[in-house]
């Protein structure tokens, strides 16, 4: 009777897969509603769909501010070293890290405001602040702050990215609003606040709590709006010399060929075509080639060709496997009896080896086999060492069986059978010789087999217990022994 299956695998299985389950659900979700940067809708000016800002801009215009859509980074910051206005940044995670550094050069007049810059664009478009924590949804709080904006928006959904504090060296906070979800700091004079949280601007989340009146407050500050409508990444910025654009509006001094008395900054290793060559010894424009290569390099397209989420999924994918792996496994110890599921019979063990064997026409390894039993079998009944040389053995069956050494010989180590007919007198002879040393009768004569099981079988005739009806098969006759 077989044992029931355990199931106590099933408690260790059961329940981190379903944690993983909820884990994977719950990310999908949440990433399924996250927005993408590179969606032309998103806090895009003219957009009417949810993550869009037509609604911010609607306001924005009523309060008499001139909004200036902006496609590039480096337009955009023309249009703000002119002074007198406010620049947003929707996507700084999508701009190239030496616009960034670009902001502290815009003049004082000129106000910033980021959206949500990640860590890594913190870390890489050198702003001053020290690290940021990102939750899953937004959280509204109260501002706990006197910044004019805030103070006048009252609690707002602006709680998702909590930003550290501002590094001294390189800028001095202004405030520090929501739980530090807002965050403005001045740098070489230039104002910039980061926000965050993109609710405040997005047209499905204006109407929740003081949002509207938190973006409308930080973006009407000057007559003059430039929207950076960014919606892919952009490659390095480079210099030029063309003289076309001398009657154009001034640049920055990072984004102009570099002259003799410029001084450097680190920030902007940048090198473009056809600009002027550095003063000798100085080599490129803050001493970075490395850094300019690595940038001019476009990205592997196969990151961007699925959307994040998807390695989220397979990352959690592959953790599940590994952990169903490992409460399948068979765990390592000692070897335990089990009862056999079916007993067969011996008979029926040897008949199905035999067929086998016959199958596949092997003869000769048939019988050595049977040989070798006999020889082991030969050596037990008379007493001898299990390395016996073949002539003791020989002389010692010879003397107990009566046969001729001759026969004994032949019958023990001969040459093996090319036919099933060989095979079988061979057997049988092989019987005979078993016989003949095992009986009382040591003096048998070869040809001659009458077992035990069979007494009244006649002589020359080899009978097996097997298959009793067979026919007889008289042993061929051996060159020495008696007829």
């Amino acid at each position: 009777m077989s044992r029931k299956r355990s199931r106590r695998w099933l408690r260790l299985v059961v329940p981190p897969v379903a944690v993983l389950l909820l884990m994977l659900l719950g990310t999908v979700v949440y990433q399924w509603g996250e927005p993408d940067l590179d969606d032309p809708a998103y806090l895009a000016p003219d957009n009417v769909s949810g993550i869009g800002a037509s609604q911010l801009a609607m306001r924005v215009r009523q309060a008499g501010v001139e909004i200036i859509p902006e496609r590039q980074s480096s337009d955009a910051l023309v249009a703000a070293y002119a002074g007198n206005a406010t620049l947003l940044l929707t996507t700084p995670q999508l701009m190239h890290k030496y616009y960034l550094r670009m902001l502290k050069l815009l003049p004082a007049t000129t106000r910033v405001v980021i959206v949500e810059p990640d860590g890594t664009t913190i870390a890489e478009g050198l702003l001053p602040m020290r690290g940021s924590a990102r939750n899953y949804v937004a959280k509204t709080a109260a501002p706990g702050c006197d910044y004019a904006p805030a103070a006048q928006a009252g609690t707002a959904a602006v709680v998702r990215t909590r930003y550290g504090e501002v590094d001294p060296e390189y800028g001095r906070e202004v405030a520090r609003c929501y739980a530090g979800s807002l965050v403005a700091y001045q740098r070489n004079g230039v104002n910039v606040t980061v926000v965050g949280s993109a609710d405040p601007f997005r047209n499905d989340r204006a109407a929740e709590h003081g949002n509207a009146k938190l973006a409308t407050a930080l973006l009407t500050g000057a007559p003059r709006l430039i929207w950076l409508d960014l919606h892919h990444r952009e490659p390095p910025p480079g210099v030029t010399n063309d003289p076309a654009l001398a009657g154009g509006p001034a640049a920055p001094p990072s984004l102009r060929p570099h002259q003799p008395g410029d001084p450097d900054d680190p920030d902007f290793p940048v090198k473009g075509k056809g600009a002027n060559p550095p003063p000798p010894g100085q080599g490129n424009v803050g001493g970075d080639d490395g850094d300019q290569n690595r940038d001019s390099e476009p990205p592997n397209p196969l990151w961007s060709a699925f959307p994040p989420w998807t390695y989220v999924a397979t990352a959690l994918l592959v953790l599940g496997a590994v952990a169903l792996a490992v409460a399948m496994a068979r765990r390592l110890g000692a070897p335990v009896v089990e009862p056999l599921p079916v007993v067969v019979r011996s008979s029926e063990t040897a008949i199905g080896r035999g067929r086998l064997y016959q199958r596949a026409k092997a003869r000769a390894e048939s019988l050595q086999i049977l040989r070798d039993a006999a020889i082991v079998r030969l050596t037990r009944l008379l007493r001898l060492e299990p390395d016996v040389q073949r002539p003791v053995l020989v002389e010692a069956v010879a003397a107990s069986s009566g046969w001729p050494p001759a026969a004994v010989e032949h019958t023990l180590f001969g040459p093996p059978p090319d036919n099933d007919q060989e095979l079988v007198g061979a057997a049988v002879r092989l019987e005979q010789l078993v016989t003949a040393v095992t009986t009382e009768n040591p003096g048998a004569q070869p040809g001659n087999a009458v077992t035990t099981e069979n007494p009244g079988a006649q002589p020359g005739n080899a009978v097996t217990t097997e298959n009793p009806g067979a026919q007889p098969v008289a042993a061929a006759p051996i060159e020495g022994e008696p007829r």
